[in-house]
């Protein structure tokens, strides 16, 4: 049996991209597959600022 992680990065509910993610996790189950759905817009994940934080190295700088 197939497992399938499907994530959904919309931010909208009910819009097309839900009813395109939801329709593609009802026929992978059908077929017998086994779905986790991550709706990412239930998590909360910031934009960007461009900090440039994540950039940054520990050490000396010059």
């Amino acid at each position: 049996m197939a497992r399938i992680l499907a994530i959904n990065g919309s931010y909208r509910n009910n819009g097309i991209t839900d009813q395109t993610v939801g329709a593609m996790v009802q026929a992978v189950e059908t077929a017998g597959a086994e779905v986790d759905l991550i709706l990412l817009r239930e998590y909360p994940i910031g934009f960007c600022l461009n900090c440039r934080v994540c950039t940054q190295k520990p050490g000396d700088t010059a």
